[in-house]
């Protein structure tokens, strides 16, 4: 009967130490399991981030569009000599739109066109300018197939003389700011 015990306590010996060796494996199991699971939120946590940082810089970036536009009425290339508000010379805006090939405005420009049109008196047709009875502007174009586009209602002005008589004429338009995708 000794042979049996010995041969019973060994058995017994190597069903326990497969059952602990069981729970380790089990153990090693759930500890890679939660790894993973935490590795999953923390992917899901960033991807959450990033696509709030990627529409804060889409807002950012169209804010920057809109208020360039005030901006750029302002400038000296633009802006009309006399009087308030956003006026926008005509005769200068002949010459931007008449060598806007000539010159590289890609560091000069933050955007991807400048466009200005006529809209008040209406007419059928656009006319490219500096042709004459021009109704359309394109100062600057960066070559970008698309853009977001932003305008603003404008005032067109040139000085006019007539019969010795000098005055502003003025016209309404549109300034329409084209945004970098």
């Amino acid at each position: 009967m000794v042979i049996g015990a010995e041969i019973f306590s060994i058995w017994h010996w190597d069903c326990r130490g497969k059952r602990g060796q069981m729970k380790i494996m089990q153990m090693a199991f759930m500890i890679v399991a939660v790894f993973i699971f935490f590795i999953m939120v923390g992917l899901f946590l960033f991807m959450t981030f990033l696509s709030g940082m990627h529409s804060d810089a889409e807002n950012m970036e169209r804010q920057d569009v809109i208020s360039s536009m005030a901006v750029l009425s302002g400038m000296n290339e633009f802006a009309y000599s006399s009087g308030g508000g956003i006026l926008l010379d005509e005769d200068k805006l002949r010459i931007l739109s008449g060598n806007s090939s000539d010159y590289d405005y890609s560091e000069f420009w933050t955007v991807a066109s400048i466009e200005v049109y006529k809209i008040y008196p209406a007419n059928d047709k656009l006319v490219e300018c500096p042709n004459i009875g021009c109704n359309y502007y394109n100062i600057y174009d960066a070559g970008q197939a698309e853009s977001e586009k932003h305008s603003s209602y404008i005032s067109i002005c040139k000085r006019m003389r007539v019969y010795g008589i000098t005055y502003d004429d003025c016209e309404l338009g549109k300034l329409v700011v084209g945004m970098k995708l």
